[in-house]
């Protein structure tokens, strides 16, 4: 019997792991997905620096981040119901599978209640800093443009004073918490191909994804 129950793929890592680029990709080889993102909804990347470091010295509590907008959309897919992306205004339609990019994982309450199997793309700091530079300036240098390279340069200079002043500690909080409850970790640091296949395999023999 083929089941009808929606399930969610939760895919977590740090910023840079390529989780956007995998989301995509799984959806497109999956036969029943819709994608929904975190990014969408949060509002914290908007608070100041010193905000955010007092919150990481205040013990960096996950569920201090409120998205009750997400939790209900996430809610309504799983139930069946359509929603609306608040960022494109285009109605994502309930799938088979859903697929939740997200930096929390189960250890955000509000939403980790959702998420059936959680995959966690591992890959070290360094590399992950390192891809996400690369991956501003390839845009950058694309546009051919050198006033543009001019405001990449103060863009960088503000991401890696950032980095220091707190987001590296962050990312390192989560690497502890939210990849200790993830139910696969999957190697980020091979050939996109390869963790894709990986991640495929890993869904389709989870039992709560019920069969093909």
């Amino acid at each position: 019997m083929v089941s009808t129950e929606r399930h969610v793929i939760g895919i977590a890592g740090p910023a840079g792991a390529g989780k956007t680029s995998l989301v995509r990709a799984l959806a497109e080889r999956l036969d029943d997905a819709v994608v929904i993102h975190y990014d969408h909804y949060e509002r914290a990347t908007q608070e100041p620096m010193d905000r955010l470091a007092q919150w990481i010295r205040a013990g960096a509590d996950v569920n201090d981040i409120r998205l009750p907008e997400l939790a209900r959309d996430l809610g309504a897919l799983k139930r069946g119901e359509p929603v609306i992306n608040p960022v494109t205004r285009m109605e994502l339609t309930p799938r088979r599978h859903i697929i939740f990019e997200t930096p929390l994982g189960r250890e955000h309450r509000e939403t980790g209640r959702h998420i059936d199997l959680l995959l966690w793309v591992d890959v070290p700091l360094d590399v992950a800093l390192a891809r996400k530079i690369r991956e501003f300036a390839s845009v950058v240098l694309a546009r051919g443009d050198p006033r543009n390279i001019q405001d990449f340069l103060a863009w960088l200079h503000t991401y890696l004073e950032n980095y220091l002043g707190g987001i590296h500690d962050l990312m390192d909080l989560q690497r502890e918490r939210i990849r200790a409850n993830a139910d696969r970790i999957i190697d980020g640091n091979r050939m996109f191909e390869t963790v894709l296949q990986e991640i495929l395999k890993t869904v389709r023999s989870d039992p709560s994804s019920g069969r093909f």
